[in-house]
C-alpha cells in the first residue's frame, strides 16, 4: 500500500509532540494548576476538554462522555503547546489586566490586521444576539460595553489565559468591525505568531456555534 504523503503541518505537529515530552511536566502541572494523573494532563481550551498523553505528548479532544480522539489541528495543537511551554521559569507569568491589540505591540498595519477578520465581521453582522450566545457557549463572560461595541466578551482560552472580543455592527456609514484584545503581557505566555493560530481557532469555533444556535 502506498504511504499517504504527510503535510508539513502534520510533520510539525509530530515534531512538537516530541519536544513537549522533554519538558518537566511536573513543573508545568504545578505552574498552571492543571489536573493530571499518571497518564494524562487535562485542560480546557476554548471551553472544550483536552488531554495530553504524558508519555507521547499526543493531544486528544473529548467529543462525548469519555470519548476521546487525537487532535491533529495544527492551530489547536501548536497553541496549546505554546501556552504551556513558552514561558520561562517555574512560576506562571503575571497578567497585567490591561488590554491591547496584538498588532499594536509590533506596530502592525491596522488595515492588514482587519483584513484577517473581514470574513467574520460579515458573518456576525445582524447576528449580535447569536454571537453573544456563541461566546457564552465556550465560557465567555459578557462585559459592559466599552467604546460603544455591540458585543464585549471576555473569553477564557484556558484556565490561565483569556482574550476579549469586541464587535460593532455596521450601518449606512460604517462597516462592521471585529477586534480581539490581548493582555499587555501576552508575550509572556505565547509567541506573537501563535496569536494568529489562536485567533483562527476562536473565530471558527464561534462561527460553528453561531450556526448551530
Amino acid at each position: 500500500m502506498e504511504n499517504k504523503k504527510r503535510s508539513n503541518y502534520d510533520l510539525q505537529v509530530d515534531i512538537a509532540k516530541n519536544i513537549f515530552v522533554k519538558y518537566n511536566q511536573k513543573i508545568l502541572i504545578q505552574k498552571f494548576y492543571l489536573t493530571a494523573d499518571s497518564e494524562w494532563i487535562y485542560l480546557k481550551y476554548l471551553g472544550m476538554p483536552f488531554r495530553i498523553c504524558r508519555k507521547s505528548g499526543r493531544i486528544e479532544e473529548c467529543f462525548a462522555e469519555d470519548e476521546w480522539k487525537e487532535c491533529r489541528s495544527f492551530n489547536t495543537v501548536m497553541t496549546i503547546y505554546d501556552l504551556l511551554c513558552y514561558s520561562r521559569g517555574e512560576e506562571m507569568p503575571v497578567l497585567s489586566g490591561s488590554w491591547c491589540t496584538a498588532g499594536s505591540v509590533f506596530d502592525i498595519d491596522r488595515q492588514n490586521s482587519e483584513s484577517f477578520t473581514k470574513k467574520y465581521t460579515a458573518l456576525f453582522q445582524n447576528h449580535v444576539e447569536e454571537l453573544k450566545k456563541a461566546c457564552q457557549s465556550i465560557g465567555g463572560i459578557l462585559e459592559k460595553p466599552f467604546a460603544r461595541a455591540d458585543v464585549t466578551c471576555r473569553i477564557p482560552v484556558t484556565s490561565f489565559f483569556e482574550v476579549v472580543l469586541q464587535f460593532w455592527e455596521g450601518d449606512e456609514e460604517f462597516s462592521p468591525k471585529l477586534l480581539l484584545l490581548w493582555d499587555k503581557n501576552f508575550q509572556s505566555f505565547l509567541h506573537y505568531e501563535t496569536t494568529f493560530y489562536l485567533q483562527n481557532d476562536l473565530l471558527e469555533q464561534l462561527v460553528k456555534n453561531l450556526k448551530n444556535s
